[in-house]
């Protein structure tokens, strides 16, 4: 003999009201991983945090402040290629699919519309560090030991500068291109 719909329906309120006296929940909660200084590496030396008079909005200072998404290039050579021929630098984000950091760093740097300006003005190479590939390859050769990993290059595929670990901030994060490109022109 099969169960009447009204039983079914009792059964599952008496569920969830249960769940809801005992606190019980019916999926655990997500966690935002703590950042630790090993997910920091190096980025503590080679990022400078900006003083508390540099860390009015972006917008405020930058007049080419663009709304939308930053159209990353995913091929190596071809963003050597374009870096070359227009005279700009490489900005590669090293990441893995896992990496906690790593989407933190997309949704609160990368999608600041400052940021997205500065896409417009630099190359952006998003490079898997685990694609078994090309950016496999990229990160070996870095020596990229832990994600996220930024990178600067110029257009000839030299190393200007590298920040192991999250990025706190799209003002730290202007200042770290920045330092790349003072970098390249001495």
């Amino acid at each position: 003999m099969g169960k009447t719909p009204a039983l079914i329906l009792g059964t599952v309120i008496v569920s969830i009201a249960l769940c809801a006296l005992t606190g019980a929940q019916s999926s655990p909660k997500r966690r935002t991983p703590a950042l630790t200084n090993d997910d920091l590496g190096s980025a503590r030396e080679v990022v400078r945090m900006p003083a508390e008079s540099e860390t009015r909005p972006l917008a405020s200072r930058d007049p080419e402040v663009v709304r939308g998404a930053i159209a990353w290039h995913r091929d190596l050579r071809r963003a050597i290629e374009v870096a070359r021929a227009e005279g700009k630098l490489i900005v590669a984000d090293v990441y893995t699919d896992w990496c906690g950091w790593c989407k933190k760093m997309d949704k609160t740097v990368y999608s600041d519309p400052a940021i997205v300006a500065l896409s417009r003005q630099q190359v952006f190479l998003k490079v898997n560090a685990e694609d078994r590939g090309e950016g496999q390859s990229f990160a070996r050769d870095m020596g990229v030991k832990g994600y996220p990993t930024t990178i600067v290059l110029d257009g000839q595929g030299r190393v200007l500068n590298v920040a192991q670990g999250y990025i706190s901030s799209p003002q730290a994060f202007v200042q770290f291109v920045e330092q790349a490109r003072a970098s390249q022109a001495r």
